[in-house]
C-alpha cells in the first residue's frame, strides 16, 4: 500500500469513527429522551420500524444492483486501462478481482441511493399497528383499513421501487454504453445479443411495475375520482376501475411477450407491445378523465349519479367527525406561535422551559426545579450528550452531574415526538399553573386516503378524513407530557394506543399539571394600576431575557419569537 493509500485509508477511517460516534450518541439521548417522558415504546417502534425498513430495503437494493451490474461486468472479458512510464504509453488490464470489488462497490452505492425514496417510519408503523374498521367498502368489499392504513404504506414502497429500479435502469444502460455491447454505429443502434437480452429483462420487470400501478389507480379511484372533490362517479365505476384492473392483467401478459420476444431478437413484435401499454395509458390516465367530466356534466347522468351521491354522503358525514376541545386561552397558530410570557403570567415562576418556538437544547442547573429529562450525569453518559449536541462546553466541571438536559423543547415538536401519527390543531391553548405554562393541544387522525367521501382542503392539503382523538398537555417549567385519549377513538387511534400504552398516555389529565399559581409569600393589597404595571413590568423582563438570550446565541428566529411577545405586551397594556 502506498503512502497516499495509507492516508486516503486513515482519513476515511477517521470519518467513519466519527460518523459512527455522532449516530450512536444521538440514538443514546434520544432513548433517554423518550424513556424519561415514559414512551419508550415509541422510541422501540421508531427504532424496530427503520432498522427493519432501511435494513431489508437495502439488503433488496443491494441483491438487485448488484445482480445487474454483475450482469453487466461478465459482458466484459477484460478491462485495459492506460498507463505511461516516462515517455512510453502502454496498456494495463486491470485485475478480475479489483473489477468485482467495483462491481460490489457500484452496487452498494446505488441501493444507498435508493434508500433516500423509503418512507417516514410512521407509514409503516400505522400499516402493521393492526387497524381494523369492521366495515368494507360497497365495490372491493375490502376493510376500509385497507385504504386507511395498508395503501399509503404500499404506494410509498412501489415509489421506492421504481426509485430503484430507475437507478439500476440507467446504470446499466451507461456501462453498456462504455462497452462495445452498446453502441452508436452508422445512425443506427448496434447492441449485442447478451446485452439484448439483459435488457428486455429490465423492460419485462418494467411492464410488471406498470401493472402494479394500474391495481393501485384501481384503488386509489375510490379515494380520488373524476367528479367534484374527488367524488366517485358512475363513470369511475363502470368504465376507470375496470380499465385500470383490466390493464394491470394485461401489463402482466406483455411482460412475458416482451420477455419472449427480446430474448430471441423479435425487435418488432417488443416494441408493438410496449407501445401498446404506453397508448393504453396515456388512454386511461389522461384522456378517460375528461371523456368522464363531460358525460357527467350532461343532464341525462344526473339520476345515474344519484346512488354514488348518496354513498358519498354518507361516507363523508361518517368520515368527519371531530370537535376542538381548547380552553378559552388560545394563541393563533399561523406562520409563528407567540410566546405566552406578555398575556399568562405566573406570579413568582421562573421562565418556561418548554414553549412554542423553543429551539435548542437547555441545561438545567438548578436542582430545585423539577424537569423531566435526563441528568447531565458523569462519564460516558455526559460525553455521548455533549457529541450529541457537538457542544464540548457540556464536559466543564461548572455544569453539575444533577443539571437536566433538556432537548425538544418546542411544545409541538414535543408532541409530534410523542404522538407523530396524529395532526396537531392549528391552535395552542394555555392555563396558568403553578409549573409554569400548561400548553394543550387537540390531536386528530387525518388521512387523504379515507374512501368514497368528499375531500376537504386544510392548511393546502387534501383530507377526506377527520377525527379528533386525544389531547397532548406540556407543562412549559418542567416539560411533563400527557396524551390524553378520547372515551370513544376512532380505529387509527385505537390501534395506536394500543400498541403504546407508555406512561405518558393517560387516561385522563394528572392533577398535579393543573396545579395552580401561587406565590411563597402572600401579596400586599394592590391598586388595579400597580398589579398591571407589575405585570406589564415582568412580561416586558421575560421578552428581553429571551431577545438576550436569542441574540448571544446566534438564534434569529428565537429572537424574533420573543420580539413578537414584547410588541403583544406593549399593544396590551392598558
Amino acid at each position: 500500500m502506498t503512502r497516499g493509500q495509507r492516508l486516503t485509508a486513515a482519513i476515511a477511517l477517521a470519518a467513519a469513527i466519527l460518523l459512527l460516534g455522532r449516530a450512536t450518541a444521538l440514538l443514546f439521548v434520544n432513548r433517554e429522551w423518550y424513556a424519561a417522558l415514559g414512551a419508550s415504546s415509541v422510541w422501540r417502534d421508531r427504532v424496530a420500524t427503520n432498522a427493519v425498513m432501511y435494513g431489508v430495503g437495502f439488503v433488496i437494493a443491494l441483491l438487485f444492483a448488484w445482480g445487474n451490474v454483475a450482469a453487466v461486468r461478465r459482458s466484459v472479458i477484460a478491462l485495459v486501462v492506460p498507463k505511461r512510464l516516462g515517455n512510453v504509453e502502454f496498456g494495463q488490464e486491470v485485475p478480475s478481482q479489483r473489477l468485482w470489488l467495483a462491481t460490489i462497490g457500484v452496487s452498494a452505492a446505488a441501493a444507498a441511493v435508493s434508500l433516500l425514496a423509503l418512507p417516514d417510519w410512521i407509514i409503516p408503523a400505522v400499516a402493521r399497528s393492526h387497524v381494523v374498521f369492521a366495515e368494507s367498502d360497497p365495490y372491493f368489499g375490502l376493510d376500509l383499513s385497507h385504504f386507511v392504513a395498508w395503501l399509503p404504506f404500499e404506494e410509498s414502497l412501489y415509489h421506492w421501487v421504481i426509485a430503484l429500479f430507475a437507478i439500476v435502469a440507467l446504470l446499466v444502460v451507461v456501462m453498456y454504453a462504455l462497452t462495445p455491447s452498446l453502441r452508436w454505429t452508422r445512425g443506427s443502434i448496434r447492441i449485442t445479443a447478451y446485452a439484448r437480452r439483459h435488457i428486455s429483462v429490465l423492460g419485462a420487470l418494467l411492464l410488471l411495475l406498470a401493472a402494479w400501478g394500474f391495481r393501485l389507480d384501481a384503488f386509489t379511484t375510490l379515494v380520488d375520482g373524476s367528479g367534484p372533490a374527488g367524488a366517485l362517479t358512475r363513470i369511475d365505476r363502470v368504465w376507470i376501475v375496470p380499465a385500470d384492473v383490466a390493464l394491470s392483467l394485461v401489463s402482466v401478459g406483455a411482460a412475458v411477450v416482451l420477455l419472449a420476444a427480446g430474448w430471441v431478437g423479435q425487435t418488432i413484435t417488443a416494441f408493438a407491445t410496449v407501445t401498446v401499454i404506453v397508448a393504453a395509458t396515456i388512454a386511461t390516465q389522461l384522456l378517460a378523465p375528461i371523456a368522464a367530466a363531460q358525460i357527467a356534466a350532461s343532464p341525462a347522468s344526473a339520476a345515474a349519479e344519484a346512488p354514488y351521491a348518496e354513498t358519498r354522503a354518507d361516507y363523508t358525514a361518517r368520515a368527519f367527525q371531530a370537535e376542538a376541545r381548547l380552553p378559552a386561552v388560545q394563541y393563533a397558530a399561523d406562520s409563528t406561535v407567540l410566546s405566552h410570557a406578555a398575556t399568562v403570567n405566573v406570579p413568582g415562576g421562573l421562565p418556561d422551559v418548554v414553549f412554542p418556538g423553543a429551539l435548542g437544547t437547555a441545561v438545567v442547573r438548578d436542582p430545585a426545579r423539577v424537569v423531566v429529562a435526563p441528568r447531565m450525569g458523569t462519564g460516558l453518559g455526559r460525553l455521548l450528550r455533549a457529541w450529541a449536541e457537538q457542544n464540548p462546553r457540556m464536559l466543564s466541571d461548572d455544569v453539575p452531574a444533577s443539571a437536566a438536559f433538556v432537548r425538544l423543547r418546542d411544545v409541538r415538536e414535543r408532541v409530534s415526538e410523542l404522538a407523530p401519527v396524529f395532526t396537531q390543531s392549528r391552535a395552542i391553548g394555555a392555563i396558568p399553573t403553578a409549573n409554569g405554562v400548561l400548553w394543550i393541544v387537540d390531536l386528530f387522525v387525518t388521512s387523504e386516503w379515507y374512501p368514497l367521501a368528499a375531500a376537504h382542503i386544510t392548511d393546502g392539503a387534501r383530507i377526506t378524513y377527520y377525527h379528533h382523538a386525544a389531547t397532548a398537555y406540556v407543562s412549559g417549567g418542567t416539560g411533563a407530557t400527557a396524551i390524553v385519549p378520547d372515551s370513544s377513538l376512532d380505529p387509527v387511534a385505537r390501534a395506536w394506543f394500543a400498541t403504546h400504552r407508555g406512561s405518558y398516555v393517560a387516561p385522563a389529565l394528572p392533577a398535579s399539571m393543573l396545579e395552580q399559581p401561587h406565590s411563597e409569600t402572600p401579596a400586599a393589597p394592590t391598586h388595579a394600576s400597580s398589579m398591571a404595571d407589575s405585570a406589564f413590568r415582568r412580561a416586558v423582563e421575560h421578552a428581553y431575557a429571551r431577545m438576550r438570550a436569542a441574540l448571544d446565541s446566534g438564534n434569529l428566529r428565537a429572537f424574533g419569537i420573543a420580539f413578537d411577545s414584547l410588541g403583544i405586551a406593549v399593544r396590551g397594556r392598558p
